[in-house]
């Protein structure tokens, strides 16, 4: 209660406790059905209903009845508080009983119907207000969660161990979950910070906790009532919540409060014995409403639902990343084995999916080829725009990445095209990694035939790329081509088009709309906000201008007179890079798989120019590297993990070309090697 006006007649209720049992189930549920209920006198006569059952012999079900009398129970407890008249707005909160607006009059009242529509009114919009509050602040907590696992991630990877750093990992955890003490718990080993029990008391706790809370977070604000030996040491800690933290119930990080004396003010005694009344076995509506004060003893502050929200996450953090125990050797190799059979899995099913996806690319695109030639560039085209998605994706360390980038990525793909033919509006759009690889081929898709067929096939053509904003959250994509040849509606659907139509659709449940006016052809798609993370101002574009890499004729006199040498250890890979390497004129290439093999070619052969895979498997291609720098032979890298592959040191200017690569690719490589000498 916050406030009340007093006539002189009754006591003052502000700042009482009433007893849930003073509400009995059945009101509540009358409470949550009928939103509005009105007494306008509780001396008002009542008048029987006849017949008291409906045709098949129920009782009538007067719940949703404005005229309804209230329970003789309830006008009696009405008249022992003084109160001649009442109305009560129920506030529901997800289809549940929150909590009321008793209004009490102490001479009957009439309500006109505009003060009653007005009431129920305010009701819902303060049961609406409540739960955007009480959702805002669940949001709050959601945010602050997430931010500390993000820190224990940054922690672990790092390399830094929590337990090592105990008391500045719980003070994070205090920013989340306030707290009096923690102890962490683990495999035997006691680690303790603030007010908590000794290493003895809490050996105790934590083999009543295997039996109470194994498995989920548990909590309790007064630990004595369920543990009577922490009565003992209360004055240390009077509540707690416990994270187990192991697949074994015997290591935990145990957040403690401590004791917080309180004065409860009731009306009437709460633990009043219950009174059977005149009418059989009802509760007798209370009599007394003095003022009954209670201390209560062994409670903490009780822990919210919030915070036990932000506990499980942090526990679902902590089991599955963070705490890696010290078992004994056999252990250790029972939970790699393990742990290595569920990565096996997992390669395996990614792995499939990948395979899979290749293999509808290859079977999809055969149909607009024309010759075996064209069909293995639209595959490539097609995997190659996967993988510059995946670049850019990796490069933020698998976070959401900006859509501007990835449709810069994919005009500089085309040589052909001034970038400035490409323009792009509004705010860029951080996407989901799952969703930027499905818009990577939807743009290389718009991308690929805007350069054969569209605006970008001519000149003066040029593309208009707006990106707003929804209201929902959601990400609205509209391109426009302009300026080129006249299009008109094609006779029939390829592959590429429908990956433009189907795919935001069907794997991002989105939508695609794509017209084909004459001035040119305009889509129009909507990304839905789980896949946006959020908006942002757009980077300025560096406007560098495409080059085209240099020709094979430009460096086959200065390289391919001698041997190329090609370290890779994967046979089919390096045949590849053997048929573009032919093709630039080298007749003369010799495969390498290790680095010994590579350093007997170097003995025995004139290589003058090298193409190292940095990875082999068992081993770096880092010394083929040094060898070749000795000998000022040039040469380049290939890698998997594209330019973070050894970029520091010596090999900081080497150029990289990421797999899967193109023979565009390798010719820029080569240009720029030869431009600035490794």
């Amino acid at each position: 209660m916050i406030a009340e006006s007093l006539n002189g007649m009754v006591d003052s209720f502000k700042g009482l406790h009433f007893p849930s049992s003073d509400i009995p189930a059945q009101a509540r549920k009358l409470y949550t059905r009928n939103l509005l209920r009105i007494i306008s006198d509780v001396d008002d006569p009542t008048v029987p209903i006849y017949p008291t059952t409906g045709p098949n012999g129920d009782p009538l079900d007067l719940s949703m009845s404005g005229l309804r009398a209230v329970s003789p129970i309830h006008i009696e407890y009405l008249r022992n508080m003084g109160v001649k008249a009442s109305m009560s707005v129920s506030i529901m909160r997800r289809g549940k009983l929150w909590g009321l607006m008793a209004c009490h009059h102490y001479s009957p009242l009439t309500l006109s119907y505009a003060v009653r529509t007005a009431s129920e009114l305010f009701g819902e919009f303060f049961a609406y207000l409540l739960e955007q509050k009480e959702t805002d602040f669940a949001l709050e907590k959601r945010d602050q969660s997430t931010r500390l696992h993000d820190e224990i991630m940054a922690r672990v990877a790092s390399g830094g161990s929590l337990l090592e750093a105990f008391d500045e990992f719980t003070e994070s955890i205090g920013h989340v979950i306030p707290f009096d003490g923690v102890v962490g718990w683990v495999d035997g080993r006691f680690l303790s910070h603030g007010s908590t029990p000794g290493k003895q008391e809490f050996a105790g706790l934590a083999r009543f906790l295997n039996t109470a809370g194994a498995s989920a977070i548990w909590a309790t604000d007064n630990i004595g009532a369920l543990y009577e030996p922490a009565r003992e040491w209360v004055d240390k800690a009077a509540g707690l919540l416990a994270l187990p933290v192991s697949r074994r119930p015997r290591d935990y990080i145990v957040l403690f409060r401590n004791e917080a004396l309180r004065e409860v003010r009731w009306a009437g005694n709460p633990e009043k014995p219950v009174e059977l009344g005149p009418n059989g076995a009802r509760l007798t509506p209370r009599k007394s409403f003095e003022i009954w004060k209670e201390e209560r003893r062994g409670h903490a502050r009780p822990w919210t639902d919030e915070e036990i929200s932000a506990a499980e996450a942090l526990r679902v953090t902590l089991l599955e990343v963070v705490l890696r125990l010290s078992d004994a050797a056999h252990v250790e190799r029972q939970q790699a084995s393990q742990q290595q059979d569920m990565l096996i899995a997992e390669l395996n099913h990614r792995v499939r999916n990948i395979l899979n996806l290749i293999r509808g690319l290859v079977s999809q695109s055969k149909e607009g080829a024309r010759t075996i030639d064209e069909f293995a560039q639209i595959v490539g085209s097609r995997i190659h725009a996967l993988a510059r998605a995946h670049d850019l994706v990796t490069r933020k360390d698998w976070s959401p990445s900006p859509v501007y980038e990835l449709i810069r990525t994919e005009a500089a793909a085309y040589t052909t095209i001034d970038m400035d033919r490409v323009v792009i509006e509004g705010p860029d759009a951080l996407v989901a990694p799952s969703a930027f690889t499905t818009l990577a081929l939807v743009f290389h898709e718009l991308m690929t035939n805007s350069c054969k067929y569209g605006a970008l096939s001519v000149p003066e053509g040029h593309v208009k790329v707006t990106l707003e904003r929804s209201d929902d959250g959601s990400l609205e994509i509209d391109w426009r081509e302009e300026g080129g040849p006249p299009t008109h509606e094609p006779t029939r659907r390829g592959f590429g088009s429908t990956i433009i139509e189907r795919t935001i659709p069907h794997e991002l449940n989105g939508s695609a709309s794509v017209i084909f006016p004459k001035e040119g052809l305009h889509a129009l798609f909507l990304i839905p906000g789980d896949h946006v993370s959020g908006f942002e101002t757009p980077g300025v574009p560096l406007h560098e201008p495409a080059v085209e890499p240099p020709a094979p004729s430009d460096f086959r006199s200065e390289l391919a007179s001698g041997a190329a040498l090609i370290v890779e250890d994967n046979v089919i890979i390096a045949m590849e890079a053997e048929d573009v390497l032919r093709g630039f004129g080298f007749t003369d290439c010799r495969i390498a798989g290790s680095v010994a093999s590579a350093l007997g070619v170097l003995q025995d052969a004139d290589v003058t120019f090298a193409m190292l895979d940095v990875n082999l498997g068992q081993g770096t291609s880092e010394p083929v590297a040094h060898a070749l720098r000795e000998r000022g032979i040039p040469f380049i890298f290939a890698s998997g993990y594209g330019d973070r592959a050894l970029q520091s040191g010596a090999f900081s200017g080497v150029p990289v070309v990421t797999k899967p690569y193109g023979e565009r690719d390798v010719r820029s490589a080569i240009g720029r090697v030869l431009k600035k000498p490794a």
